[in-house]
């Protein structure tokens, strides 16, 4: 029976949450030969049951991985420049994909002619990305030796063997993330292309490797979590926190405003896209739990139980304005209440005054 109904949560994952990806053309090498990419997909390890895995991952809200395309340099010097950046000119070890330490501003240098004019070797100027700068990220708390052991993981199971590249971790801040850098040319002459739908395998199989080593990680799409808004780009969270203005600020503030004044807000055109998603994802949740809750074990019924209360404590589906109305609305509400309560008259303090009129 719990083998069954591990199978039918692997179904009903992949069919709830899963996006389709569409097929991609071949790849034209350098040799003029078409090369059919590979279909990834994210396999079970080690006999994971991966749909009851992600479910109870999402329900028990385990912490989300992070890995993002921070840039990628179209020359040598531009990729030279994140070389030594991540590196930190040579004082932090970098590791390539056989596992050599590149320690030094000596060995960092052989590392750049060795790019540079080797197989595929990178130009002085290009059109082209000929890197791509990733950054794999856990939130502060995790243990970095676990982290670092995952990045390793990940970038041979995704690059081992073609792409050439370097990695190396940073402890200067309170998250635990590596930064590793890939050749986009591979050695069979074809070009690394990262699609959105391949950000999200690599989000996968990076939370795999963490699991591997021992870390709660979970990996799921943000409709899944009940999230509507898509998160602050780097650059513009970086510039609010240093006090800068910018254009996602000035639109909260007219929004702000414009509510003030009594004016509605201007309609959002996904409202209806956004509401029926969050309906499908409710469907999706409660026929699990419904599954869940006819097992005769006594921990499928707790998780189903879980579910119930997940799906009960999701955030409302609100766009960004929204959001930021009704946090000042329940900031007014809140003040208001504090006024009123301190213009009551307090019942005690009356009682006290008459008691010493009569004496």
């Amino acid at each position: 029976m719990s083998e069954r109904i591990d199978d039918l949560l692997d179904a009903w994952f992949e069919r709830s949450f899963r996006r389709p990806s569409g097929g991609r053309a071949a790849k034209r090498t350098l040799a003029h030969t078409k090369v059919t990419p590979a279909k990834h997909t994210s396999a079970p390890r080690k006999g994971m049951q991966m749909g009851r895995l992600r479910l109870t991952s999402t329900v028990r809200k385990a912490p989300e991985v992070m890995v993002k395309i921070s840039g990628g340099g179209k020359s040598m010097p531009q990729v030279a420049a994140h070389l030594s950046y991540i590196s930190r000119n040579g004082q932090v070890e970098l590791e390539n994909e056989n596992g050599e330490v590149v320690a030094g501003r000596e060995a960092l240098r052989d590392l750049r002619d060795e790019w540079q004019y080797g197989q595929y070797g990178i130009p002085e100027v290009g059109r082209y990305k000929q890197a791509f700068n990733i950054v794999l990220s856990m939130p502060p708390g995790t243990d970095r030796a676990a982290v670092k052991s995952a990045a390793r993981d990940f970038a041979t199971r995704q690059f081992g063997g073609n792409h050439p590249y370097v990695f190396a971790e940073h402890a200067d801040e309170a998250h635990p993330h590596v930064h590793l850098c890939v050749k986009a040319m591979g050695d069979n002459g074809t070009r690394l292309n990262p699609r959105k739908a391949d950000l999200q395998r690599w989000r996968e199989e990076f939370a795999l490797s963490l699991r591997e080593q021992g870390v709660a990680a979970n990996a799921t799409r943000r409709v899944a979590r009940g999230v509507v808004r898509k998160g602050i780009r780097q650059q513009v969270y970086q510039m609010e926190r240093r006090g800068h203005a910018t254009t996602a600020m000035a639109g909260q503030r007219r929004a702000v405003a414009e509510e003030l004044r009594g004016k509605h807000l201007f309609p959002n055109p996904l409202k209806h896209v956004i509401d029926q998603s969050r309906k499908r994802v409710i469907a999706s949740y409660g026929e699990a739990a419904r599954l869940l809750a006819v097992s005769p074990a006594k921990e499928d019924q707790r998780l189903a139980l879980e579910i119930v209360e997940f799906v009960r404590r999701m955030p409302p589906p609100l766009s960004t304005r929204e959001a930021v109305v009704a946090r000042k609305r329940d900031r007014e509400h809140k003040q208001e209440q504090g006024t009123q309560q301190a213009r009551e008259p307090n019942p005690r303090e009356n009682a006290g005054k008459t008691e010493e009129k009569e004496r």
